[in-house]
């Protein structure tokens, strides 16, 4: 009898799934369409009895070039992360770190105030934290402190 490695699944995410198999069966350096691809950053949502939290991880990028949009439902994270070292690409042997510009729209488990939300930058962690309101309201854009 052989053992099979048991991982618990996740909710069925097509696009990832579709990546991770790709990765699996070609790596990157055999797949052209991979530096294509958007960078969007990882992010932890939860939520308190008050406010839904965004922590978002952005290493190598500057507070002024994020931008972070909230509506009743959604918050929207953008940005630009950017090298300062120039490197010929012949001279690399691996290139896993990504620069340019990054999206990433968070969903949220709770109605939010727009007005309210506050955004807070700091070693490379963003932190938005978004109070919960029960009516809906406009979107707004926030400023990243």
């Amino acid at each position: 009898m052989s053992l099979i490695r048991w991982h618990r699944r996740r909710p069925l995410d097509l696009l990832s799934e579709v990546e991770r198999t790709m990765e699996q069966l070609l790596p990157r350096r055999w797949w052209p369409e991979a530096e294509e691809y958007e960078v969007a950053p990882a992010v932890d949502v939860y939520e308190t009895d008050d406010e839904v939290v965004i922590k978002a991880e952005l290493p190598g990028t500057k507070k002024e070039d994020v931008e972070v949009t909230a509506t009743e439902d959604r918050v929207v994270l953008s940005g630009e992360s950017t090298t300062t070292e120039e490197v010929d690409e012949e001279n690399y042997y691996r290139r896993e770190m990504r620069y340019g510009s990054f999206r990433r729209s968070v969903a949220l488990p709770h109605a939010i105030d727009p007005e309210a939300v506050s955004a807070k930058f700091a070693d490379g962690v963003l932190e938005v934290r978004a109070p919960k309101t029960p009516e809906p309201t406009e979107g707004k854009k926030i400023e990243v402190k």
